[in-house]
């Protein structure tokens, strides 16, 4: 008997021996430093999970991290222009003006780090305000970062309500100021600025976009040339990405705390960046919906006059790397 159990133990572990060996297997041995562009004060979240947990480790073993970090769209998207930053984490409207300069540098829209359905776009007002509802602000100053896709927000409100904002584009460091000071009547930033201005006490929430089905989200974006350049290290990078959505998705508390610690200078209370798991959508795939943000999201540009031409949607966007990293195991602890 104790000479059977022996055998049948030597078969199992011979059976799964080799299973377990190609699990282990780094996607790409390849030694490289890549540069990973990151806006923090955004909910870009996926780049402070992998670099945090250090997701990428089993898959990449000697790929060294520099990351460089822009606090608003632009300077992100120039650098990638520039061919200085291999992969950016990047909100869905400078994304859009990047895919439209593909004359000047060919990008990729590899994957959406978080995604939402009107959850994250949310208007603001002054605490204790008289307006209680969106039609309270026909012909009053509204503060938006202009060209973002809390703008295109504010213009699907004003066509649903069939009112009329006087749009005044801001960053939102500048919104909040202006709120506080009642030089505007709403505020429409991104996260996390609105829940800091009402854990500061000086404003509150009005309406959001789930009343108006407005989805948003924030994507992962690729040099083409890095990418043709360094495939595995790629597909590695989007089997890391994909463990953060598994850990955002089901350890919420681990993941908020990795942010909060990314983002300790910024002072941003940890019940703050746990409060917008509650909302948020870690997708594994860029099903039709979320192509539509973009493709939306490009035509309000166009209508701006903010891009000459809207991406090649059939080339720009593109999850094959999430498909193929998909079929990778997991290795996340």
């Amino acid at each position: 008997m104790t000479r059977l159990i022996a055998f049948v133990l030597v078969v199992i572990s011979t059976a799964i021996g080799p299973t377990i060996a190609a699990a282990q297997t780094p996607v790409s041995s390849e030694k490289l430093k890549i540069v990973i562009g990151h806006q923090p004060l955004t909910p870009t979240w996926g780049v402070a999970i992998v670099i945090g947990a250090q997701l990428w480790k089993p898959y990449l073993p000697n790929v060294e991290i520099e990351r460089s970090d822009f606090m608003s769209g632009m300077p992100l998207v120039n650098n990638m222009l520039a061919g200085k930053i291999d992969i950016g984490y990047i909100g869905d409207m400078p994304a859009i003006v990047l895919g439209s300069k593909s004359d000047l540098q060919q990008t990729r829209f590899v994957a959406v780090t978080d995604a939402d359905e009107g959850g994250e776009s949310v208007i603001y007002v002054k605490k204790d305000s008289p307006i209680k509802a969106a039609k309270g602000l026909d012909g009053q100053n509204v503060s938006v970062p202009f060209g973002g896709f809390t703008h295109r927000f504010a213009e699907v409100v004003e066509q649903a309500e069939n009112i009329k904002f006087n749009i005044v584009g801001q960053s939102p460091e500048v919104g909040l100021t202006n709120l506080e000071a009642g030089k505007v009547a709403a505020y429409i930033p991104w996260e996390p600025y609105g829940k800091m201005a009402v854990a500061r006490g000086f404003a509150e929430p009005l309406t959001d976009g789930t009343k108006y089905h407005f989805n948003s989200l924030r994507g992962v974006v690729v040099s083409k040339a890095f990418m043709d350049a360094h495939p595995e290290i790629v597909l590695g990078w989007m089997r890391a990405e994909l463990d953060a959505h598994k850990m955002m998705r089901e350890q919420p508390d681990r993941a908020a705390k990795i942010i909060f610690d990314d983002w300790k200078k910024y002072d941003v209370p940890l019940k703050i960046i746990r409060s917008d798991f509650d909302h948020s959508i870690f997708p594994d795939e860029i099903t039709p919906e979320w192509r539509k943000v973009l493709t939306d999201g490009g035509d309000f540009l166009l209508s701006h006059q903010l891009i000459e031409r809207v991406p090649n949607w059939n080339t720009f966007i593109d999850d094959s790397w999430l498909k193929k990293a998909a079929a990778i195991p997991s290795q996340m602890k």
